[in-house]
Order: structure tokens, then C-alpha cells, then sequence
């Protein structure tokens, strides 16, 4: 069957109604053309095919920059993983800046290439379904990175429980609001199953005060892609519908938090309303630091992309994955249930801020600067 029949059979992607095909087949003719002129111009196919026995090629696919710690955190942590567990691996981290199509396309260039694992952070979490099963065909196993893909023969799934963190969010935010208090609600997108994970976890906590009346729920709305400028407009309307009746927000995290901030900051309403987040972002932390973010949830990302690494470093070796990285612990995709490789969540405010620079996710001197002498920027 032809590589493109392939791809069309799944149904690609949530995209508008289909994939315009002739934009995608330009897509694919130009990466696909590309290659096979690089690898026309290098050494002979003896020599590619020993680099790649001795080099094995891994493709990290990240879905976004809006969202700061991709290329930050996951990316510099997963590559520095590698280079510890499996030294001689070339790493390949790609970005597809929110483009479902463009993942698609850098899937396709990296199993032409030669990638021996992928490693994925879809942007669609079930269009990606695509990537795994044209990955399987050429016996390439896939790791779903942060974020779930369904309804494909995924081989692991690395992340945080999404339930857990929303249950952090939730319980946070009804024990920092008071009776009568009206709370809105920023979900992230629609596209990420984490993000319904979330939605879960702090809605199972919220809504029965929202039945009985003890909170009330001013408006919940979904945030395409995630995007910060998005959440601001979100909030923007919001403050005007309910002329700022607004007395705290559910933001699902950081990145949004910082839109949902300047929205409520354009109202003199900045530090006067609890603002969650998540991700534990430096932008975040500083905003905690000046009193307009109240709390993030976080976890040890470095952790997270160390899982990912071993994982695929035992893959590169031909061996199965050590068993206590899972602890047992599988996630159903809606096709099998896939083994998950789990790490925890933990709620960060102004007093246990020091974690994440213990960790290595952010630094004292990049935190603090400019910053008020409060928490771990007191000395």
C-alpha cells in the first residue's frame, strides 16, 4: 500500500473537515525529496548504514512554543539524558509550532531518515494515531511523551497523572476562596487529552460547590492551542460579560495564567484574584514572586525526560525497559493499555519555590532578578 494511502486510511487529524491532500502531498514530496538528496550526497549506502548501526538516530517531536517549557526544560533534559545513557545516539529535537500537519510531515522525515524510536508530544491526540501506526509498519516503536495517543498500538506513554495535577488545582482554589466567590474557569485545548485530564480533576473538586451554591461558576472556556494571547482574550471578555464579577480563576497553566494576568492587571485586579497555574514555568514563579500568580503545580520535568531516555536508550539496545520505571502502571489508549512511566505532581507557592532550583529546572540568578526579595530570592 502506498505510503500516502496509509496516512488517508486513519483519517488524519482534527483539522477543519480533512487534510487539504494536494498541500499535503507538496509537504510531503519536499521533505521526502530533501532526504534523498542529502543522503545522494553523502557517503556510500555502506557507510550510511554502519553511521546508523553505530549512531542511532532518536526524533524528540515537540508540539509548541507558546508554551515555554518545551524547548527550555523537555528538550535540553531529554538531550541531556541521552547523553548519559546512551552517549553514541544523535538526538533530533523538531517543532512543529502547533501545525498538525507539520508534526505529520516531521514524523514522516524522520522514519525516512532512518529515527530508530520517536519520541511524541502530539498536538492532536488522536490524529496522531497516524505517526504510531506508520511508525509500527517499519517496526519503530513509539514513546507518547506528556501527552496520550489514542486509539493506536502505542509502545509507552511517559507523564504526570493529569487527574491528580487537576485535583491539586481544584483543591488549591477551593481552599484559598470563600463562600459565594465567583470563579472562572480557563481549560486548556481541546486537542490534548491532558487537558480534559485536568478539567476532570479540578471540576470533580469545584462543581459540587458549584451545585450547592457555595461557589459560583462564572464561565468555563477552552483555549485553543494553549495559546497565552488566546487565555487574555478569554479573560478580556469574561471581565466585560460579568463587568470584572470575577473573584478567581482556574487557569490550567502557567502560560495562560500569564494572558489571564495581563487581563486582569488591565482592570487593577492583578494580586487581588487567585490565579492558578501549572508547569512551574519561570514566568510563572516570578509571577508568584510578585504576588499576581498564586500557585503552580509542578514536577520534575528533568525527571520526566529521564524516564523518556531510558526508555529509549534500552530500546536503542534491544532491551525491554526496566520494570520499576513503571510500576505496573498502564494507561488505555482506547486500543491497548499502553505501559506509563509515571512521575508526581507537587503544588508550588512561595515557600517551597526552592524545589524547582534543586532540581534544576530554573535557576536562583534567572529567578530572582528584578525580582522582590521574598521566598527563595530573600537572600
Amino acid at each position: 500500500m502506498p505510503a500516502m494511502a496509509r496516512f488517508a486510511e486513519v483519517g488524519f487529524l482534527n483539522i477543519g473537515s480533512t487534510i487539504e491532500m494536494r498541500k499535503f502531498n507538496r509537504i510531503r514530496r519536499t521533505v521526502l525529496g530533501a532526504i534523498a538528496l542529502g543522503l545522494a550526497a553523502s557517503a556510500s549506502p555502506f557507510a550510511v548504514t554502519k553511521a546508523a548501526a553505530e549512531s542511532p538516530l532518536v526524533v524528540f517531536l515537540l508540539p509548541e512554543n507558546v508554551t515555554a517549557r518545551w524547548e527550555s526544560q523537555d528538550k535540553p533534559f531529554f538531550i541531556e539524558a541521552m547523553k548519559k545513557d546512551f552517549p553514541d545516539a544523535q538526538v533530533r529535537v523538531e517543532n512543529a509550532l502547533n501545525d498538525p500537519a507539520k508534526q505529520l510531515a516531521q514524523a514522516e522525515a524522520a522514519l525516512v531518515s532512518g529515527a530508530k524510536v520517536l519520541v511524541v508530544t502530539a498536538i492532536d491526540q488522536k490524529g496522531a494515531a497516524v505517526i504510531v501506526n506508520h511508525a509500527q509498519r517499519q517496526g519503530v516503536p513509539v514513546i507518547a511523551y506528556d501527552r496520550l495517543i489514542r486509539d493506536a498500538d502505542l509502545s509507552y506513554y511517559v507523564s504526570v497523572d493529569g487527574l491528580i495535577i487537576g485535583k491539586l488545582q481544584g483543591s488549591w482554589l477551593a481552599d484559598n476562596t470563600k463562600k459565594g466567590d465567583r470563579i472562572a474557569v480557563v481549560n486548556g485545548s481541546t486537542t490534548d487529552d491532558n487537558a480534559h485530564l485536568f478539567e476532570k480533576g479540578y471540576m470533580g473538586v469545584l462543581q459540587p460547590l458549584f451545585d450547592k451554591g457555595s461557589r459560583k461558576l462564572v464561565e468555563s472556556v477552552w483555549t485553543p492551542g494553549w495559546d497565552p494571547s488566546k487565555a487574555q482574550a478569554e479573560m478580556d471578555q469574561i471581565l466585560t460579560r460579568t463587568d470584572n464579577g470575577v473573584d478567581a480563576v482556574l487557569s490550567a497553566n502557567d502560560g495562560m495564567a500569564g494572558g489571564i494576568i495581563a487581563a486582569l492587571q488591565a482592570q487593577q485586579l492583578a494580586g487581588k484574584v487567585p490565579v492558578t497555574g501549572l508547569d512551574g514555568t519561570l514566568n510563572g514563579l516570578q509571577l508568584i514572586l510578585q504576588g499576581k500568580q498564586s500557585m503552580t503545580v509542578w514536577r520534575s520535568l528533568k525527571e520526566q525526560a529521564g524516564k523518556a531516555a531510558a526508555i529509549t536508550a534500552a530500546l536503542l539496545k534491544g532491551e525491554k525497559p526496566a520494570a520499576n520505571l513503571f510500576g505496573g502502571a498502564t494507561m488505555n489508549n482506547g486500543k491497548v493499555d499502553v505501559p506509563w512511566a509515571k512521575v508526581n505532581p507537587v503544588v508550588i507557592t512561595l515557600d517551597n519555590m526552592n524545589l524547582e532550583i534543586e532540581d534544576g529546572a530554573v535557576t536562583k540568578d534567572a529567578l530572582c532578578k528584578g525580582m522582590p526579595a521574598v521566598g527563595p530570592c530573600k537572600s
